[in-house]
């Protein structure tokens, strides 16, 4: 018994504290995302989404030699704090706020604090928990924000419906004043190192310490095809839910909602996982999972087939990120371990922009199943390749090391 609960991150005291307040949070942003989204579709149409889109993704890109520089130079108490205030205070702005220009300007503020946040909480999780059990707390970390997604989706279109986008957003920036607090009770803290952040090319210790790792240099751009392919197929995902199979709203909701709930089940699995080579080879099933699902969601003739492929998506979707931000975090050192999330957080929103992109055009081109068809191809084919690049990896990483214990 005293095993089991050493073996629990339930308890920790600091982590009761942070998982639940981080879920809120998240259900707080699907809110204010389905409030944002009404405000903003009513103002401009289309090329206002795509405005409100980029406002998203941008400053998170853009943050990546910043983020990760802050989070590993200041004490994590203040950095959390404060960004949590500038989140709050953004939201209240929105809440009162209703041009489109305004919109987009506080929301570009939003994603300023998240993206310090983001990496601020991720390095600070082994501190609470220790080295060990950081791949189950990121499972179970992923899994309740996907619950609190997924909660938030649907709460949104009944607040705005009843209070307006006002009260939804300052339900929204509620969840950042209560992170806050829970920010300043939290015991454990990340100090920085005196110079860890000053040395010459810190701004991009992040993504050289990523690509320094054997492991990481050929799991991440697996990550990358993913958030490709996954980004590409959600741009034409409603016009093959809606127009080709002719299920309607409530059927494109109820297909998202089943994808949801796969991502959270693949995420909750992953996290039991405990070594490298498992959490390697999830994120290979991930990628595979998702490549054959999206074909078959692509060529799908009735409704159960496309429910099973969003299903299965959703479940590989979750494996392939909990494994990976683990991955990430238990092998990169912890003086670089903010600039190293920052900079996974960053190229990933990278990759979903051009991704956005990519997906309208083949979309426009080839239509809805073609896409699916094509994007779940190209990560099928990528599973195989990193699967082939990751056993020649490990053949050399084994002859290297053999090779160390001889010299020694």
């Amino acid at each position: 018994m005293k095993q089991s609960l050493q073996n629990s991150i339930w308890s920790f005291r600091d982590l009761r504290l942070v998982l639940p307040a981080r879920a809120a949070s998240y259900a707080g942003d699907s809110i204010a995302l389905v409030a944002l989204m009404l405000r903003v579709s009513e103002q401009g149409g289309p090329g206002a989404i795509t405005a409100l889109l980029l406002a998203f993704a941008i400053p998170t890109v853009v943050m990546i030699p910043f983020a990760g520089r802050i989070v590993d130079g200041y004490d994590s108490r203040m950095v959390l704090v404060w960004s949590s205030l500038l989140q709050a205070a953004a939201g209240v702005g929105l809440a009162f706020s209703h041009g489109l220009v305004a919109t987009l300007a506080l929301v570009c503020v939003l994603q300023l604090g998240q993206a310090v946040a983001g990496p601020a909480w991720g390095a600070l999780i082994p501190r609470i928990v220790g080295e060990g059990l950081v791949g189950r707390t990121t499972g179970t970390s992923q899994a309740l924000i996907g619950v609190a997604t997924l909660a938030g989706s649907a709460l949104g279109g009944l607040l705005v419906g009843w209070s307006g986008d006002r009260g939804a957003l300052l339900v929204d920036a509620s969840t950042f004043m209560g992170l806050a607090v829970v920010a300043g009770l939290v015991r454990t803290r990340r100090r920085p190192e005196r110079g860890a952040v000053r040395e010459r090319g810190a701004m991009t210790a992040g993504l050289r310490s990523m690509f320094a790792d054997p492991m990481l240099r050929i799991l991440v751009p697996a990550l990358w095809v993913f958030v490709l392919a996954g980004e590409a197929v959600n741009v034409v995902e409603v016009f093959l839910i809606t127009d080709e199979l002719g299920m309607g709203s409530t059927g494109y909701g109820g297909v998202l909602a089943a994808q949801g709930a796969g991502a959270i089940a693949g995420a909750w699995f992953t996290g039991r996982l405990r070594s490298d080579s498992t959490r390697s080879r999830a994120v290979l099933a991930g990628t595979a999972a998702i490549g054959v699902s999206c074909v078959l969601m692509g060529l799908a003739g009735h409704v159960v087939m496309l429910v099973i492929g969003a299903v299965a998506v959703g479940f590989g979707g979750g494996m392939l990120n909990a494994a990976t931000s683990t991955l990430v975090v238990t092998r990169s050192a912890d003086v670089v371990r903010g600039r190293v999330i920052a900079a996974l957080s960053g190229t990933a929103r990278a990759v979903s922009l051009l991704a956005l992109l990519l997906g309208g055009l083949v979309g426009a081109l080839l239509g809805p199943r073609a896409t699916f068809v094509v994007a779940g191809s190209g990560c099928a084919i990528a599973a195989v390749v990193t699967s082939v690049l990751l056993i020649r990896g490990s053949r050399q990483w084994t002859k290297d090391s053999a090779e160390e214990v001889l010299s020694h």
